[in-house]
C-alpha cells in the first residue's frame, strides 16, 4: 500500500497570513485535526494542528468548538481577549515548519515511520514541486487495518 491509497484528497489549505481565527473556523466546520499552509505558489511551508494552538500563544482551541460551554468558566473579556488574540495571531507565528511529508508512490511503512519518530499524527502528501494533494492522519491508517482485520 502506498500513500496515495490511503490519502485523504482534496487537502484544506490556507496561504501565509491567515489568521488562527480562520484557521479554527476551517478546522471546526470540516472537522478536521490540522490544516496545511501555502506559499504564494501553492508549496507546503507548514501544518497546524490542534496542539499548535497552545504551544506558543495558549489559546485554547477548544474555543472554537464549545464557546457556550468555556463561557461559564470565563467572563465576557477574558472570553474576548482570547478570540481577539486569535485573530490577531498569523498561522505562520504557530504553524510547525519544515513538514514531514510524503510523496504519492511512498510506501506506508515510510508514513508510518515518520508518525513514529517524530510523534506527529498528520502526513502530508505532497507533488513533486512540494504541492499538497493530500493527507494521511493516524485516523486513516486506523480505518485501514480495521478494514483489514
Amino acid at each position: 500500500m502506498k500513500a496515495k491509497d490511503l490519502m485523504v484528497s482534496p487537502v484544506v489549505s490556507v496561504p501565509l497570513g491567515t489568521s488562527l481565527e480562520e484557521v479554527a473556523r476551517l478546522m471546526v466546520e470540516r472537522r478536521i485535526g490540522s490544516v496545511l499552509v501555502v506559499d504564494g505558489e501553492g508549496r507546503l511551508v507548514g501544518i497546524v494542528t490542534e496542539s499548535d494552538f497552545l504551544k506558543e500563544r495558549g489559546i485554547p482551541f477548544s474555543t472554537f468548538r464549545a464557546p457556550m460551554l468555556l463561557g461559564r468558566f470565563l467572563d465576557g473579556g477574558q472570553l474576548e481577549r482570547i478570540l481577539e488574540e486569535a485573530r490577531k495571531t498569523r498561522v505562520e507565528e504557530i504553524m510547525t515548519s519544515p513538514v514531514h511529508a510524503v510523496g504519492l508512490e511512498a510506501p506506508l511503512k515510510e508514513v508510518l515511520d515518520l508518525m513514529l519518530t517524530y510523534d506527529i499524527n498528520h502526513v502530508p502528501v505532497v507533488d513533486e514541486k512540494g504541492r499538497p494533494l493530500g493527507i494521511v492522519s493516524r485516523f486513516d491508517l486506523l480505518k485501514a487495518l480495521l478494514e483489514r482485520v
